[in-house]
């Protein structure tokens, strides 16, 4: 028989994988008209927020929330 505690609470980790050099090199995008492929297509808009593990691109008026894992490649455009 196994005792359980009621009042124990359960560990619970969270795990992120956060690539420090596309963190640095968006924040410095940051507020300026980008473009950025992803595994499914590019966008360009404007970089409006950056998190550890997504972007906000403002295309148009509209927010598109891309995962940085599906990030390909980002570059300043003109």
């Amino acid at each position: 028989m196994v005792k359980v505690n009621p009042n124990s609470q359960p560990n619970v980790v969270f795990v992120s994988n956060v690539e420090s050099y596309l963190y640095q090199q968006l924040m410095r995008l940051n507020g300026k008209h980008i473009a950025v492929q992803t595994t499914r297509s590019t966008l360009q808009g404007i970089l409006t927020m950056l998190t550890p593990d997504h972007i906000v691109l403002d295309v148009s008026g509209t927010p598109f929330f891309i995962r940085n894992q599906q990030i390909v490649w980002v570059t300043q455009a003109l």
